[in-house]
């Protein structure tokens, strides 16, 4: 079980430096005030010692609505090559300390920043997706902090799958092997 754990830790880690790691992309599902989920891919950013993930969005976008209402929400990375599926129950907290904010936007790369500068929010209707205005003095940058409270593995293979499941207790983690 601790080597399942650990290898979890070390991929999500490395998702977040290698460009091409198959977790560096994933799946965060939200829920609408109307009850219906709601999902889209995510860029992992950063994954701290207590195994807390953050994620950069805009501050005027939908998922940040969906966050206000309800801050439970489900992760989903995939790797096809070893057909490996981890999924998350987590609670989102946004981070709203400027000095915190300051020094994250201050990593960024120029390109990147525009992804926060644009006038109009993301969801917008526009005619015309090479005519959008930025804002050269404005950001609406956001990081969300993910705060995993239960991990589910599978590893589909042969013989056997392997299916375990991680719950916090604390700030220690708890793993079962479950049937596949």
């Amino acid at each position: 079980m601790d080597i399942i754990y650990a290898s979890m830790i070390s991929d999500l880690k490395k998702a977040t430096s290698l460009k091409d790691h198959p977790f560096r992309y994933f799946t965060l599902a939200t829920v609408d005030p109307g009850g219906v989920p709601k999902l889209r891919t995510m860029v992992l950013r950063n994954v701290d010692e207590q195994l807390n993930l953050t994620v950069y969005t805009d501050r005027r976008s939908e998922k940040v609505q969906h966050l206000e209402n309800s801050d439970m929400v489900s992760l989903l990375f995939y790797d096809t090559a070893r057909l490996l599926q981890i999924t998350m129950h987590a609670k989102a907290n946004m981070i709203t300390d400027d000095r915190v904010l300051n020094t994250i936007w201050n990593t960024i790369s120029p390109n990147a920043r525009k992804d926060y500068t644009t006038e109009l929010p993301p969801g917008k209707e526009i005619k015309d997706p090479s005519n959008i205005e930025y804002l050269n003095h404005k950001n609406y940058f956001l990081a969300v902090s993910l705060v995993p409270e239960q991990i589910e593995y599978l590893r589909l293979k042969r013989p056997n799958h392997i299916r375990a499941l991680f719950k916090k207790q604390g700030k220690d983690w708890s793993g079962s092997f479950l049937v596949p």
